[in-house]
């Protein structure tokens, strides 16, 4: 009896074990197709960051917008410009409050009210880069829908009408020219402190402080659109 019973509880064990074998979820096999994807796409920010001219920079403030862009280069210079755009708003406020602190020179004052300024001009430039490539952006993705539902196969050589080529190429060149502009003003707001008496109060280290910063991240920026630019027909 004692024999039978053992059995039987082996029998049990055997078949609870099985069980919970047979109820473990597999592997998702997706898991493996959406991590190629996520590296494609990390891939694709680091290759173009590649190309700017701080590109450890690049990857630190692009890698969050990654899932984002995908694999587009509209969507990147988009992205960069966001980033830029963040950071000369940021620059211009830090810089408007150095130049109201009560216990600066007169002269260093009046350098980092002229540097805010500056500054604030650069905002409007990026602004009008970020409004613009977002409508680049969406021009891109309308045609790329369009030959989804069309002929596929001829991509390579419809992909571009004259009229959305030139469009593209006009909005491109604009952001070029204005995001130039806004590394201009980034470049001039020191001028003001090359005088040994605009450096009193430590203005000119603190007001450097954020212009290097806000400099790189513009010019990355018109490096992306640069290499972006050479991609898109004339």
């Amino acid at each position: 009896m004692a024999r039978s019973l053992s059995l039987l509880l082996l029998l049990v064990a055997c078949f609870l074990v099985a069980g919970a074998t047979a109820a473990r979820p597999a592997p998702l096999a997706s898991t493996s197709a959406a991590d190629d994807d996520a590296a494609a796409i990390s891939s694709f920010v680091r290759t173009w960051c590649a190309g700017t001219e701080y590109p450890a920079l690049c990857d630190a403030t692009l890698a969050p917008y990654s899932a984002t862009v995908g694999t587009s280069p509209a969507k990147l210079a988009w992205a960069a410009l966001t980033v830029t755009l963040s950071g000369a708003r940021n620059a211009t406020s830090a810089v408007r409050s150095i130049a109201a602190r009560s216990h600066l020179p007169p002269v260093a004052a009046e350098a980092a009210g002229d540097c805010a300024s500056e500054l604030g001009d650069g905002v409007d430039a990026l602004r009008r880069c970020v409004d613009a490539m977002a409508r680049v952006g969406e021009e891109m993705e309308e045609r790329e829908r369009t030959l989804c539902q069309t002929a596929r196969a001829a991509r390579m050589t419809s992909f571009w009408s004259e009229s959305a080529a030139r469009k593209v190429r006009f909005e491109v060149d604009n952001v070029r020219t204005w995001a130039s502009a806004a590394l201009t003003d980034d470049n001039m707001c020191m001028e003001g402190f090359k005088g040994e008496a605009a450096g009193g109060g430590g203005a000119r280290e603190a007001v450097r402080g954020h212009i290097m910063g806000l400099v790189h991240l513009t010019a990355n920026a018109l490096a992306i659109l640069n290499a972006m630019a050479k991609q898109t027909p004339p």
